[in-house]
């Protein structure tokens, strides 16, 4: 089968170490995760926690409270998600701790797909924090996946204040395991070519 390949100039490189173009007849799906999502959210609300080691968690006075969330200065420390709140503590004596507001993610989860609105219609929120895009016929318009991936987190970043990776593939489970590959901020390419070298 011959490709007729998408000529775009300045193509960024991804991933996978060099650059990628996709045949035009391939579907073009991103998947697109917001990084530590509620904790990200939390330190848009409260810009102290930014510079903090921090994580969302359920009650402390239950001993059986877990981590909901953590930012990246928290990971360094090795705390996990769903790990309790009491060993979280163990691990980051300065760890500081949020309670959870789930009004407010479900307003930035609202906010977040509206710009993914802005390219396409075919949005698939797949939870609060992650969704599918079909940008196959957006082309046109905004340039290849990659491009288009690019220009997303950089609206999120910009107008939300919150970090998304995005995995960029011809189809939905290689776009969400592309999607976790780079993270945070990052765009991963995953073609039929490559997928084998980076999974």
């Amino acid at each position: 089968m011959s490709w007729n390949w998408e000529e775009q100039s300045g193509v960024p490189e991804y991933a996978s170490g060099k650059k990628e173009r996709y045949p035009t007849s391939d579907r073009v799906i991103l998947h697109c995760d917001c990084d530590s999502f509620f904790a990200s959210v939390e330190s848009v609300l409260d810009p102290t926690l930014r510079d903090v080691p921090m994580a969302v968690c359920g009650s402390e006075e239950d001993r059986r409270g877990i981590v909901l969330a953590k930012n990246q200065l928290a990971k360094k420390y090795g705390i996990q998600t769903a790990e309790t709140v009491w060993s979280a503590r163990r691990k980051c004596r300065d760890l500081v701790t949020v309670p959870p507001h789930h009004a407010e993610y479900a307003e930035f989860s609202r906010r977040i797909n509206a710009i993914y609105d802005r390219y396409t219609d075919q949005v698939e929120p797949f939870s609060i924090d992650e969704s599918f895009l079909d940008v196959t016929g957006s082309r046109v318009l905004f340039g290849d996946g990659p491009t288009i991936a690019d220009a997303i987190r950089t609206a999120v970043r910009g107008e939300i204040g919150v970090t998304v990776s995005v995995g960029v593939s011809f189809n939905k489970i290689f776009a969400k395991l592309g999607s976790d590959y780079n993270k945070p901020d990052g765009t991963t390419v995953i073609t039929r070519e490559n997928f084998r070298q980076i999974l």
